[in-house]
């Protein structure tokens, strides 16, 4: 699932009175993670987001020589 997805879904759960377990349950994701979650405004998600697009992969094709 997207992250922006996720964070919207884990944020809506919560307002309906879910428990952070079954929240992680329904997701599929960690108790820690829903915390984590719970705890970012939506600029700390957009910025995460962002930060993340532009990591530099392992196997990056650039680096490879033939």
């Amino acid at each position: 699932m997207e992250k922006w997805l996720l964070y919207s879904e884990i944020h809506r759960l919560k307002r309906k009175g879910f428990s952070i377990n079954k929240i992680s349950k329904k997701v599929g994701i960690s108790r820690n993670t829903v915390y984590k979650y719970l705890e970012m405004d939506p600029m700390e998600v957009a910025e995460w987001m962002a930060a993340t697009k532009v990591r530099s992969k392992k196997l990056d094709p650039i680096g490879i020589r033939f």
